[in-house]
Order: structure tokens, then C-alpha cells, then sequence
């Protein structure tokens, strides 16, 4: 004894097409493999639902299966039926597409997914001020969204969008190769349409019938303290917009400003501190901009040399992560030769350093940069 396919489906033997359809779908939604992930008996029942609705729905077949039943369809060659979820969702793409799924034609077994926009990448530059404070930063982004004149259709009006009169608006046509006793079935995106299941009478202007546009988005990126140079930020659905979809993500490649005093390495920080003659002699606070651009002001003590190097626990930039724990901020004392001094001064100088026994600080070659390196172990 065949299958009742209108019992399967809950339906009335006289039902109608779009009665026939509406149970379809009601009963696709319920044991969609989705929503009932591992449960086997609702993966047969989807199966026959689907195996139902495809006979009913087609006119011929549903004479057939009227006049003789499901024997009557095998017994006359008729294909029924179908070898695994992806056949169904290609076949009934339109269905699936109504209840917000999209064909997953490359999983394994042709499970559904929604359908997503790309993923767009951006590059931005931040200053040290920002690496160490962090925040949020506002930049424009243009990417694809769907046509605000015909909402992503890329059609003029919405009467002007036809189902596929080839595939019937389901996207793929079923292709039946007979080799002798053997047939070979295959499912293949639709030649006119091109897998979109629907035709364009006439396009929308403004996209000439793309129905996608390039838009610019103001996006918000929040910056987190201690970031370092190439370092990306993902931010949720400020990709691509697709129409019926859900957006892709924004990922942005930050570049770090090269700061005009501080040189960075990892966590810690370091500068050249250059202290006046007699500062370096009697001691006293110099005054210097800090990494974050405000004031600092820092100790020197009493008869400094210089290439002493100062260190300020916790002065430097954020561990990316733990806020709370910072680098160390390094300054290399250079003292400073006065100049422009008048003779009268030089003799005074003269005098008063003499026979002070004043030692010379260690040599310096090059800029304060080869000190940063050399405390690197010489690395460039």
C-alpha cells in the first residue's frame, strides 16, 4: 500500500494549490533538521513532506497519483521522491528562501544557512594616546547594501519581479540523464535565471538593476588600551549588507603613529630627557610631554650625569587585556651644553668649574634611538 500524500501533508483531497503549499510550509517549519537537530524521526517526516509536496504540487503528477496512486507513478517511471535534504532544498528553494533559510549547497549535507554578507576590511591609524587611554573612534565606511530605490530587488516596481517561468522560481531545474536501464538525476542552478529563481521585467534606475549600491556607513570602533601596531578589530555587522540577510563584520588593521619622542617596545616605553646645565647640577623637576599628551613632569636629582637612565614604574602602555598592569616608561638624561653665553660668562663658568673634578658622562654616538637599541641587545 502506497503513501497517502495528502494525510502527510494534513490536507483535503480537493485542497488547492496555495492550500497544499501553506501545509507545506507549516510542516517544513516544524521538522525542519535545524530545529530538531539529531532527532531521526522528524528527518523522515521532513523527507516525506517533501516527497509529498513535490507530487501534489505538480499538476501532472497529482493526476497521476490521483488516478493510481504512488504505484501508479513508480509503475509508470515517474521520479517521486528525493535522495537527501540538499535535493530538497535545491528543489524548493523558493519555500525555503519564504521561511528564511538559504541553500547551504556546500555542507555536507546540503544543510540550510541564512544567507551572509562578505566580510570588508579596513585600515586605520591610531596615536599613542590612544593605544594607551583607548576609546572609541568614529570613521566612514563604504561598502554594498541594497538599493534604497527597489530595496535590493533590482527591479522599478515590485510588479516588475516575475517568477522564473524555467525553473518556476525554485533556482535550480532537475536534470534527468537515461543511460539504458539506469537514470542519473541532478539538481543545477537555473541556466536563465541563474540560480536567483525570479526574472527583472524592468530594472530600477537607480541600480540599473544590480540592486546593490555602494553606501557610506558611519561606524563606531572601540579601541582597547594597549593595542599594538597591525592588530585587528572585529566589529559585528558593519560588513557587506545583503538583501534578505544578515551583514558581515568590519575587521580593521591598525596602524600605530610613530610618536616624535617616545619609542615603543611591547609594553614598555622610551625617551631622551634633555636637563639644562645647571638643573642637571642642582637638581630640581623637568617638565615634559607626557605619552599621553599631558604634562609630566619628572625628578632629576643632584649632580646628574648624562645617560643616566630614569625609570618611571607603570609609565608605559597597557597590557593589552589586564588595564591594570602597565609597562615601565624609560628616559635617558642628556644634559644640555649652553650656548650663546657672552665672555664674561665663559670666564665665570670657567672659574667655577675648575678644579671641580667633574666627570665626563658616557659617550653617546649617534641619535638617542641607538641607546633604545643598544639596550636591546644591539637590535635594529
Amino acid at each position: 500500500m502506497g503513501k497517502d500524500y495528502y494525510e502527510i501533508l494534513g490536507v483535503a483531497r480537493g485542497a488547492s494549490t496555495d492550500e497544499i503549499k501553506k501545509a507545506y510550509r507549516k510542516m517544513a517549519l516544524k521538522y525542519h533538521p535545524d530545529r530538531n537537530p539529531g532527532d531521526k524521526e522528524a528527518e523522515e517526516r521532513f523527507k516525506l513532506c517533501a516527497e509529498a509536496y513535490e507530487v501534489l504540487s505538480d499538476p501532472e503528477k497529482r493526476r497521476l497519483y490521483d488516478a493510481y496512486g504512488e504505484e501508479g507513478l513508480s509503475s509508470r517511471g515517474v521520479h517521486h521522491g528525493f535522495r537527501g535534504f540538499e535535493d530538497i532544498f535545491s528543489a524548493f528553494q523558493d519555500i525555503f528562501g519564504d521561511l528564511g533559510f538559504d541553500l547551504g549547497f556546500g555542507g555536507g549535507r546540503g544543510r540550510t544557512r541564512v544567507r551572509r554578507g562578505r566580510d570588508l576590511r579596513h585600515e586605520m591609524t591610531v596615536s599613542l594616546a590612544e593605544v594607551i587611554r583607548g576609546g572609541t573612534r568614529k570613521i566612514k565606511v563604504r561598502k554594498p547594501a541594497p538599493c534604497g530605490e527597489c530595496g535590493g530587488t533590482g527591479a522599478a516596481a515590485p510588479e516588475d519581479v516575475r517568477p522564473c517561468p524555467t525553473c518556476q522560481g525554485r533556482g535550480m531545474v532537475l536534470q534527468v540523464v537515461r543511460q539504458g536501464f539506469t537514470t542519473i538525476q541532478s539538481t543545477t542552478p537555473c541556466p536563465d535565471c541563474r540560480g536567483a529563481g525570479r526574472r527583472v521585467e524592468r530594472p530600477c534606475p537607480a541600480c540599473d538593476g544590480a540592486g546593490t549600491a555602494q553606501v557610506e556607513r558611519v561606524v563606531e570602533v572601540r579601541i582597547p588600551p594597549g593595542v599594538e601596531d597591525g592588530q585587528q578589530i572585529r566589529v559585528e555587522g558593519a560588513g557587506e549588507e545583503v538583501p534578505g540577510g544578515v551583514p558581515g563584520d568590519l575587521y580593521i588593521r591598525l596602524r600605530e603613529e610613530e610618536h616624535p619622542l617616545y619609542e615603543r617596545r611591547g609594553a614598555d616605553l622610551f625617551a631622551p630627557l634633555r636637563v639644562d646645565l645647571l638643573t642637571a647640577i642642582e637638581g630640581g623637576e623637568v617638565e615634559v610631554e607626557g605619552p599621553d599628551g599631558e604634562p609630566l613632569r619628572v625628578r632629576i636629582d643632584k649632580e646628574v650625569q648624562s645617560g643616566t637612565v630614569k625609570v618611571l614604574r607603570g609609565g608605559g602602555v597597557p597590557v593589552l587585556g589586564h588595564p591594570g598592569m602597565r609597562g615601565n616608561l624609560y628616559f635617558q638624561v642628556w644634559v644640555a651644553t649652553p650656548t650663546g653665553l657672552t665672555r664674561e660668562q665663559k670666564e665665570a663658568l670657567r672659574a667655577a668649574l675648575s678644579g671641580t673634578g667633574s666627570a665626563a658622562g658616557p659617550e653617546h654616538h649617534g641619535g638617542w634611538k641607538d641607546w633604545v637599541r643598544a639596550f636591546f641587545g644591539g637590535e635594529r
